[in-house]
């Protein structure tokens, strides 16, 4: 995605940050990294960071259900996302993919092999609000899947 969708910073949660060698590439990206621990705090962080990462010139990468899910469906999509892209003014570009194929949820072990990508169209944000801006983003997703 940050290959696609450059200058981006993704939203990550900050223990990744510590893991030796792969956390200080991530911080070199400019990462927004919260603390899920405090969901409130989280979602205020993302906002205000999300803003100036945008104001900067960067995309925002979101991974909206928080965390890898089997490969049978989505999970729930949180609306962070979307309502920062409502705050900033800026359209919100779904992305649907089959990585879970290859990097199963709670196993660190990738399986070779060649990850498929459908960009949709991009979403504006001025006529909903954030929760019918993530439904009308994931439905887009499911059905390209």
């Amino acid at each position: 995605m940050q290959w696609y969708f450059q200058p981006a910073s993704v939203i990550l949660k900050h223990g990744l940050m510590w893991v030796p060698l792969f956390g200080w590439a991530l911080a070199l990206m400019q990462p927004i990294a919260i603390k899920r621990s405090r969901p409130a705090k989280a979602i205020r962080f993302v906002l205000k960071q999300g803003a100036r990462r945008l104001a900067a010139g960067n995309n925002i990468v979101i991974y909206p259900e928080g965390t890898r899910v089997g490969v049978d469906g989505l999970g729930e999509f949180k609306t962070s996302g979307a309502a920062l892209a409502k705050k900033a003014g800026v359209p919100i570009v779904p992305v649907a993919h089959n990585a879970g194929h290859h990097w199963a949820r709670d196993s660190f072990i990738k399986k070779p092999g060649t990850i498929h990508m459908q960009i949709g169209p991009a979403i504006g944000t001025d006529a909903k609000d954030p929760r019918e801006l993530t439904a009308q983003a994931r439905d887009w997703i499911e059905n390209a899947l």
